[in-house]
């Protein structure tokens, strides 16, 4: 018993005719006779009976329209249900964004952006590693990222988009410095980094910080941000970071902020953009990050 059985068998339940239900589904009278026939064969007994050149359904048949008519209703209450989801689907743009970030500085005022731009349609943050975040943007499993541009990978077809500046600062140990220590006595402890996908770019920034000030870094990659982290809380390095970062805000480090700025970006692949995305990079243009 098959969907496309029911259906043919509905089809001469209402006209009771097998060539008028013929035409009706498109296809020939003995198409509609032999499902018509195999149903019979499998339920072990007549659907149909034809008297004085008339049709008419037998109880089995009675029985087996009532099945079919639910059958028919699920199917349709289901697709309609698939339907939502795809629309939903269309409707949600799904953003990447660093996983050192702190939520409360950027994600309210991006989603209250997104739903002016798009009401009904829903947004989603998550938070990764930019190597990774990179694979889910050319998997299609993102829309786009936001990121520093820390790091600019040779992908054909990327494009970026500039949404704000955000400040810089140093990362250190209180307990391992002086009260309100200067420039030049956090950098000789060393930079500290913890991201190779980002090492390149991280590094030429706080190489060009640091030449801004007439001095040499020394730098060295500790592979995790916890590594890199324990190494800061015993004095034995400090980190570069930006003002949108979430141990910024962690009372068990000093943050010495510096005047040097770094770009917040979208990127993304212009030719993957749906329309309700294209409205929410539009409209983001004109966020005002300055506010408090």
């Amino acid at each position: 018993m098959t969907i496309n059985q029911l259906n043919c068998f509905a089809a001469v339940c209402e006209t009771m005719s097998f060539s008028k239900a013929a035409n009706r589904l498109y296809v020939s009278q003995p198409a509609i006779s032999k499902s018509v026939s195999k149903l019979e064969e499998e339920l072990g007994a007549p659907l149909f009976t034809q008297a004085a050149g008339s049709m008419s359904l037998t109880a089995a048949g009675e029985l087996l329209l009532d099945f079919t008519r639910k059958l028919q209703e699920e199917q349709r209450l289901l697709l309609e249900r698939l339907e939502e989801l795809k629309a939903m689907g269309s409707r949600t743009v799904r953003l990447g964004c660093p996983e050192t970030w702190n939520p409360g500085f950027f994600a309210g005022r991006l989603e209250t952006c997104f739903a002016a731009a798009n009401p009904g349609c829903r947004l989603t943050l998550a938070p990764s590693k930019l190597s990774e975040m990179l694979q889910q943007l050319q998997n299609g499993e993102l829309d786009a990222i936001i990121s520093h541009d820390f790091y600019t990978p040779s992908i054909p077809g990327l494009s970026s988009m500039t949404l704000t500046e955000t400040g810089t600062g140093i990362l250190y140990s209180p307990a391992h410095f002086p009260a309100e220590p200067d420039f030049g006595t956090l950098a000789a402890a060393g930079f500290l980094l913890y991201d190779r996908d980002i090492e390149k770019r991280f590094g030429a920034v706080i190489q060009a910080v640091c030449a801004a000030r007439g001095v040499e870094p020394r730098i060295s990659d500790k592979g995790q941000i916890v590594r890199a982290l324990f190494e800061v809380s015993r004095g034995a390095g400090v980190m570069l970071f930006t003002d949108w970062d979430s141990v910024v805000s962690n009372g068990s480090y000093g943050y010495l902020p510096l005047p040097d700025r770094l770009p917040v970006r979208l990127v993304f692949f212009p030719e993957r953009v749906s329309s309700v995305a294209r409205r929410f990079f539009d409209a983001a243009r004109e966020i005002d990050w300055k506010r408090a």
